[in-house]
């Protein structure tokens, strides 16, 4: 079979795992790869080299663990949480809060305005050109501000961060762990953060001085004894009872018309109205409404139906939940330390109110346990169209059966599946969740089957097994736009990628390396795109350190401005530089530079943070560099297993990318192509079309289509093919 034309139009499955690399009677063998290296799949299909690392800034201990959460209010303002052993730092827009110090000073010989300089550990900003000299407290403070990454204080030791769950509603993030109290995170403004405990009670107190007097006659007398709560004028919330008051007055059958009961009580702030209730056995029975200070009982019937509230606190004494969410305008807590398998919800429209009453009406807080043949740990609470629980088991949804969750009647929990979760955050992508399997190697899906009336889903790690193999997931997260990309970060560094689109039936895989190991990741949005932060331990100027560093947009329509490097920083010039400053975090290290849209190799950053290149320049990228490596499955026609094949020629399409890319041979010879015209003409020309090589190969059994871009240039390949010549074994060929 000489000179066979061999295609492969689509790479949607990503990297398969080496089980996998002969079996072509799979359907998705024509559309996955061999390797996928610091690159990523579209949903067209397509793979592009992957997007650069902007360095944010190092981490305030590099020796200790450090984590990434998300905060968002909205889609315009968005937040990373560098929270790291008993302290939380905010960045916003790629750079870190900064608060100033007016009160602060140094000494030193002459500053220029504009100037930071470093201090006794500390940066300051010169205000104003000063000369040698000294500055003192009540001269020269004035002229210098103490700028200080902004910070608070918390509880959380770094050993326990990987556990810390958490649930956002506005501007108020909850925060759980089963070793501490609940807490919330509230922020009141750009630089003001506060996290306090949360206290589960309504938002308005209780009246206080409730006071009875009776009026009327003596004789078959009886002891009459009631409360009162507040109703909120905002939100409509009841408080908690007020002390009770009781009286003696005639028994009811013996009252008169002019005979009643007097009650009165103190004002509380922000009250609409006030429910009296008043003793019957035991239980208070709803009376009536004032919308004053008192009220008058003349002999009313009390309501048994509606019953003044019982408090509640689930969490007392240290019985810590260690998740939570929200769900049906209510705030449910599950996974306490007495009682793992049970949820608890807030009662209707509150957030930490858990005040029920005897008998229960549909708006009150009410406790869910799921009961199961062993004791499993509720993981985590997705709010779909029902609330799912994860537990260590099993999937459950717990929802009543006209779809409203309500304490009376209480709702149904009912098994979906038996899979069980991990402790990792779940992400959720349209209607799917994407949760770690118990034993944290393995990525599953969750949903709604409609003709199964029921949630279930399927493996997603499956045929990428090698990228799971001996590691445990730490952290995941889910950047929608533009890519829909599933990060994953394992204990050992390592990163995986997986473009998920289950409409589309799209799982691609891949993996990205760099000059490190990766330890944390979240996702928010900024802009019209989800951008990744990631923490990041690298050996820089001869120490461990770890920085934060957030995706660069892929979306590349000039090969001057891609953003295709670690640790990386940019800038554009009005006037062409030949020296830059700035990369202190970069000092003493080998780095490669995007110059106009030329490679520049060999670099290294001096001592002092500068940067030196060969040529004048404007548009700058700089960093450290990593290579794509683009792989297919061993390319095979019919019943062609055993017979030995050669590449001849290999045509690559690609799309807006740089034409010097590499086509390896299958004995590591490169052919690197060359750049059309128009590219040599232009430095920010991107190319659209087919590319063709003859890579220097030898006759193999296992054949394949294998590129590399060294260099941080955009490249984006959208098909292969190649022409192939195969032979039989018995012709000689080893």
């Amino acid at each position: 079979m000489a000179n066979t034309r061999i295609s492969q139009v689509s790479f949607a499955r990503g990297e398969f795992c080496p089980p996998l690399y002969m079996r072509t009677d799979l359907e998705q063998y024509s559309i996955g790869l061999k390797t996928l290296k610091n690159g990523f799949v579209h949903q067209e299909g397509c793979v592009s080299n992957r997007n650069g690392l902007e360095y944010v800034g190092q981490v305030k201990d590099s020796t200790k663990k450090v984590r990434l959460i998300p905060f968002t209010f909205n889609t315009e303002q968005t937040y990373i949480i560098e929270a790291g052993d008993k302290y939380f730092r905010f960045i916003q827009d790629g750079g870190y809060i900064i608060v100033d110090n007016a009160d602060a000073w140094v000494t030193g010989t002459s500053y220029v305005a504009g100037n930071f300089v470093q201090e006794n550990s500390k940066t300051y900003y010169c205000l104003e050109s000063h000369t040698a000299g000294t500055f003192s407290d009540d001269l020269e403070a004035e002229k210098w501000i103490e700028q200080d990454i902004y910070e608070i204080i918390t509880p959380y030791a770094a050993d326990d961060l990987q556990r810390l769950k958490f649930a956002q509603s506005a501007d108020i993030l909850t925060i759980t762990h089963l070793d501490y109290a609940p807490k919330e995170l509230i922020r009141y403004d750009h630089d003001n953060w506060v996290l306090s405990d949360i206290l589960f009670q309504p938002s308005i107190t209780a009246p206080t001085s409730l006071t009875a007097a009776w009026t009327g006659g003596t004789g078959n007398m009886r002891t009459y004894t009631y409360l009162v709560t507040a109703v909120d004028a905002d939100t409509l919330e009841e408080s908690a009872r007020s002390n009770e008051a009781s009286v003696q007055g005639h028994r009811e059958a013996y009252w008169t018309t002019s005979e009643y009961i007097t009650l009165s009580w103190a004002a509380v702030t922000g009250a609409t109205e006030y429910n009296v209730y008043r003793s019957v056995n035991g239980i208070f029975g709803y009376v009536g409404t004032s919308t004053t200070t008192s009220f008058t009982d003349d002999n009313i019937e009390p309501d048994l139906k509606e019953t003044a509230p019982i408090q509640k606190n689930p969490f007392a004494n240290n019985n810590n939940p260690s998740c939570c969410a929200y769900y049906q305008q209510r705030k449910i807590y599950a996974n306490t330390v007495d009682n793992p398998q049970t949820l608890y919800a807030s009662q209707t429209a509150t957030s930490n109110n858990f005040n029920c009453s005897r008998p229960l009406i549909a708006t009150d807080a009410v406790d869910v346990p799921l009961a199961d043949r062993e004791v499993n740990e509720i993981m985590h609470l997705i709010p779909f169209k029902d609330l799912i629980a994860l537990t260590s088991n099993s999937e459950y949804k717990i929802n009543g059966a006209d779809g409203k969750f309500e304490a009376n009647p209480m709702p149904v929990a009912t098994v979906q599946s038996s899979y069980g979760s991990s402790h990792v955050q779940p992400v959720v992508s349209g209607s799917m969740v994407l949760f770690v399997e118990a034993g944290g190697a393995v990525i599953r899906e969750l949903g709604y089957d409609y003709l199964s009336d029921s949630y279930d889903g399927d493996e997603l790690s499956l045929y990428a097994s090698h990228l799971f193999e001996g590691k445990e997931i730490i952290y995941i997260a889910y950047a929608k736009a533009p890519y829909r990309i599933v990060y994953v970060v394992f204990n050992d560094g390592s990163l995986a990628t997986l473009t998920y689109n289950k409409k589309q039936k799209l799982c691609g895989w891949g993996r990205w390396e760099t000059q490190g190991t990766f330890e944390s990741v979240a996702v928010i949005r900024e802009g019209k795109e989800d951008v990744a932060y990631f923490v990041v331990k690298r050996k820089l100027n001869g120490q461990d350190v770890k920085c934060v560093e957030r995706t660069k947009t892929r979306i590349i329509n000039n090969a001057r401005t891609a953003f295709l490097l670690d640790c990386g920083l940019s800038a554009h010039f009005d006037t062409p530089v030949t020296t830059v400053s700035g990369l202190d975090h970069l000092k003493n290290t080998e780095v490669v530079a995007l110059a106009d849209g030329g490679v520049i190799t060999d670099l290294k950053v001096s001592n002092d943070g500068t940067l030196t290149i060969s040529k004048e320049t404007t548009d700058l990228v700089v960093g450290l560099p990593y290579e794509f490596e683009f792989e297919t499955l061993g390319v095979e026609g019919d019943n062609t297993h055993g017979l030995l094949k050669q590449i001849n020629t290999v045509t690559v399409n690609i799309l807006k990318s740089r034409e010097d890319f590499f086509v390896i041979g299958n004995e590591g010879h490169e052919t690197q192509l060359a750049r059309s015209i128009e590219s040599i003409n232009d430095s920010g020309y991107l190319y659209s079309g087919k590319k063709t090589a003859t890579p220097l190969n030898t006759p193999v059994d296992r054949a394949s289509i294998h590129i590399k871009q060294k260099y941080p240039l955009p490249l984006t390949i959208s098909a292969v093919s190649a022409i192939v010549n195969m032979e039989d074994i018995s012709d000689g060929h080893q």
